[in-house]
């Protein structure tokens, strides 16, 4: 399954629709601006609902008075649709649907506007036109509609429009239309620019934390086996303590020392030694349990973090598992094989009282040296007092 990182350096921005490519980083990308696209879109319906109710002035002033219950009832019409698109904001039903719903909104309000226009006598329409034009800058730089969807609302308007009025008078259809268009053209110009630096920035901000989870991910896990680090280890320890004394349960500790490993390095190099600390991890890994944690303390020191294992029976011979994984021969190369390397092992059950995570491994670590001073490639528990 492809992760967030592969996903970003794939990304690429379909120029005339502005989607990703990718299907999965779309939807992400939908989910990311849903907050800030329902919160604009209330602010804009409710705003242009009060500008939409002010144009009412200009019905009274304009309209022939046996036409005007008419226009005032599409003036209504227009915003009960906008105040239930605003209500439908609340709902989970907005997630999905709101580019038809804001779009729906637009069109009926354009629709009643030009059947308040209809009423007009012709000297008055040009007046009215304007709000045509106020409407494609509402769909543009407001409502939340992306810029495909707004301008495809420009191009409805300018054609129910040109239908409805085509027995205007040449020019006075030319100079409205003109105008109409032109204040199109610019907002789509507009809101194309900023969508796509949107999902840029949308883009770049992925990157930027995507860098910070590697970074801190490399912070917590060792360069050449990747497994989890000291400072990681300390933190897993201090939960299964909290965990362990809350759920009765029996974990333990296992301090894991290489026997014999210096030679290694002295006679083979460095990069046979960096094999056989690379392949003592992959065993293991290999052996524990897969909600056991393995985690390299430094140099040629392991420790594993065996939660729930109930018994110190039990640890021993997870204990002696691991020295006969570590006793098998590491073929380095056709001409390398090493197969005197073995382990001394210290563990430390715990909870006990006034555990610490730091206390665990100090305890183990003990326990590893008690093997190392009794001849090494031992088992080794430590005595809870």
């Amino acid at each position: 399954m492809s992760t967030i990182r592969d996903l970003l350096q794939t990304a690429k921005l379909k120029s005339i629709t502005l989607t990703f490519a990718n299907k999965r980083l779309e939807q992400i990308y939908r989910r990311h601006d849903l907050i800030r696209l329902r919160r604009q879109s209330r602010i804009a319906l409710l705003v242009g609902s009060i500008l939409y109710g002010s144009y009412i002035i200009m019905d009274f002033l304009f309209i022939p008075p046996q036409h005007l219950i008419k226009a005032l009832y599409l003036h209504t019409m227009a915003m009960m649709i906008a105040f239930s698109v605003f209500a439908i904001t609340f709902t989970k039903y907005f997630n999905k649907h709101h580019q038809p719903l804001l779009m729906m909104t637009a069109i009926f309000a354009g629709l009643c506007l030009l059947g308040i226009m209809s009423y007009l006598p012709e000297a008055s329409i040009s007046l009215f036109s304007a709000a045509i034009i106020l409407l494609t800058f509402w769909c543009h730089y407001f409502s939340g509609l992306r810029f495909i969807n707004a301008t495809a609302v420009g191009i409805i308007l300018l054609i129910l429009f040109n239908i409805m009025f085509n027995n205007l008078q040449f020019w006075t259809l030319f100079s409205i239309n003109y105008f109409v268009v032109s204040g199109n053209i610019l907002g789509s110009f507009a809101s194309y620019i900023g969508e796509k630096q949107n999902r840029m920035l949308f883009l770049r901000e992925r990157e930027l934390d995507s860098e910070r989870r590697l970074q801190h991910e490399r912070a917590l896990h060792d360069r050449l086996t990747g497994l989890p680090n000291r400072e990681l280890l300390q933190d897993r320890v201090e939960q299964a303590i909290t965990f362990a004394s809350r759920q009765d349960q029996v974990s333990a500790g296992l301090f894991i020392d290489l026997d014999k490993f210096k030679p290694i390095n002295d006679i083979h190099g460095h990069a046979a030694g960096d094999f056989v600390l690379q392949e003592v991890a992959r065993r293991l890994q290999h052996v524990v349990r897969e909600a056991d944690t393995v985690s390299r303390l430094g140099g040629d020191e392991f420790f594993i973090l065996a939660e729930n294992i109930q018994t110190e029976a039990a640890a021993v011979t997870l204990a002696n598992k691991l020295l006969q994984q570590l006793q098998l021969p590491f073929k380095v190369s056709n001409e390398i094989t090493i197969d005197d390397v073995s382990a001394s092992i210290g563990i430390c059950m715990f909870p006990y009282k006034n555990v610490t995570a730091v206390d665990v491994v100090r305890r183990a670590d003990h326990a590893m040296y008690d093997v190392k001073n009794a001849g090494k490639s031992g088992v080794s528990v430590a005595k809870i007092i």
